[in-house]
């Protein structure tokens, strides 16, 4: 039978998506297999090239942020740091409304943390500079210097409760080993009293050179005084490094052993309530710990051997020797959130555990929980004709085979894409003069596809996420004349057309 090759032509517009045959199934959804990850954090990496990807909220899976080449970190707020320590900020949810621009006060970041109305930068050289949330949000533009403290080596922060007048508690840790504090939004700091030689603070607790602890209240009497005095925490000697959300309490000791006080809970939303263990326990039933955090409700430990471990804290009481079940091995490092943590196996692979429901496993659902770690998808990157596209939200793979969103590549084509919300259904068209019109309609509930009206039999199925349809590109591969080639390399999909 004679191709009609006019035809082809037009509809090749709708090709973009065809399945690269030439990419084993395995390929396209072991983030392993894909391009190295120089650095990642719980919602947001970066790839060996230098672009910068994020997930969660309406992006399912790992998706670029255009115009942030060259990244290096990471923080808080849309900030992220060039190779060459410049910082950068990006807004925007869609593609035609991201915006990248520079703070062009901030410059060597270390450590950037949001708490009460002020958003607080440090950099190498020990300088904090500072933005207060207004109604209209952060105006990064107007970041100023922090007058009063210099040679700052770390900061921390957290609600001190008092009767009536509850205020945010600032500490600052600078170089010398000396502790100040300062309250609300920081102005004036005064030394916390007892402390000296001081490596690490977290909230209000700090970690002496020696291994000792030492702590002062959260919680004060309404005429209390602003300054602080710290006194050693007993039960605890050769800490390494002690970690808290403000309830719950870890400290590693130089025998790799962990140590844990605080807070348990029990019941759920209004009837939550907290357990107290004020002294440390040592928890006999995990050795050579590496890394641990407190997640939701559970404890996940790292080991020094790659092994992940998880017991719960949704109990009255924590024993000495609470059963640790094993989550994952092979694993090099953890970033943790307060709901859910990411971390990456020796081979470079991104696997997510925890709280998903706002997609911040980057896994490509909105499942509310995994209590098994499932691997990152990938961040794969679509060129047409050698131009990087930007997407709405990431590639998706399932099943081994990758799938894109429409509305992206099409608008890129320049081709009309209607969405039908009740429906779910999209339909995209293209007609120019001298060539038949084409039209796609694609259902996403059912996965009914018809090309100018009849119906395509795809071995993948359509589906939506979250407002976004996405198909298979392996669809009408068989009679299309675009190049697709994957370049597994770099995880990049690379689409030439005439």
């Amino acid at each position: 039978m004679k191709r009609d090759y006019s035809m082809q032509k037009w509809i090749v517009f709708f090709s973009v998506l065809l399945m690269f045959s030439a990419v084993p199934h395995s390929h396209a959804a072991a983030a392993s297999s894909g391009p190295s990850i120089l650095a990642f954090w719980p919602n947001a990496l970066v790839k060996a090239d230098g672009t910068y990807w994020v997930w969660g909220g309406n992006r399912s899976v790992p998706t670029q942020i255009h115009g942030l080449d060259h990244a290096a970190v990471s923080f808080d707020r849309r900030l992220v740091m060039k190779q060459d320590k410049t910082v950068w900020y990006w807004e925007g949810n869609s593609p035609s409304e991201i915006r990248v621009r520079q703070v062009e006060k901030l410059n060597n970041l270390v450590d950037v943390l949001f708490a009460g109305r002020t958003l607080a930068a440090l950099d190498a050289d020990g300088n904090v500079h500072t933005v207060q949330w207004t109604e209209s949000g952060l105006d990064m533009s107007r970041f100023a210097p922090l007058a009063g403290i210099d040679q700052v080596a770390d900061m921390t922060s957290y609600y001190e409760f008092r009767p009536k007048s509850g205020k945010q508690r600032w500490i600052f840790l600078k170089k010398d080993g000396t502790v100040w504090s300062s309250s609300n939004e920081p102005t004036s700091f005064t030394p916390v009293a007892s402390l000296a030689d001081i490596v690490a603070v977290e909230r209000n607790f700090a970690l002496k050179a020696d291994g000792t602890v030492w702590t002062w209240p959260d919680e004060a009497a309404e005429e209390a005084p602003d300054s602080l005095t710290a006194v050693p925490f007993k039960g605890l000697t050769d800490i390494r490094t002690i970690k808290t959300d403000g309830y719950t309490h870890l400290a590693i000791d130089g025998k790799s052993r962990l140590w844990f006080w605080g807070s348990t809970l029990t019941g759920y939303s209004d009837g939550t309530q907290r357990h107290e263990h004020t002294a440390p326990i040592r928890l006999t039933g995990i050795q050579n710990v590496k890394d641990a955090f407190v997640v939701e409700r559970s404890l996940v430990v790292l080991t020094n051997d790659g092994n992940v471990y998880e017991t719960s804290i949704n109990r009255e009481r924590m024993p000495e020797h609470p059963v640790f079940e094993l989550l994952t091995s092979d694993v090099a490092q953890i970033k943790a959130d307060v709901r859910h943590l990411i971390m990456q196996k020796s081979d470079g692979s991104l696997w997510g555990w925890g709280v998903n429901k706002d997609a911040q496993l980057g896994n490509g659902d909105y499942e509310f929980m995994h209590t098994t770690p499932v691997p990152v998808q990938q961040p794969i990157e679509v060129r047409l004709n050698g131009e990087s596209v930007a997407l709405r939200s990431g590639v998706v793979t399932r099943n081994g085979q990758a799938f894109i969103p429409l509305r992206s590549v099409f608008e890129k084509l320049g081709a009309k894409v209607e969405w039908d919300e009740t429906n779910k259904v999209a339909t995209i068209s293209r007609s120019e003069g001298g060539a038949p019109s084409v039209e796609i309609t694609v259902n996403t509930k059912t996965g009914e596809t018809k090309l100018n009206g009849n119906t395509v039999q795809m071995a993948n199925a359509p589906f939506g996420i979250n407002g976004t349809s996405y198909l298979p590109l392996r669809f009408i591969s068989e009679s299309l004349g675009a190049k697709v080639d994957w370049l597994q390399p770099e995880g990049v999909i690379a689409i030439t057309m005439d």
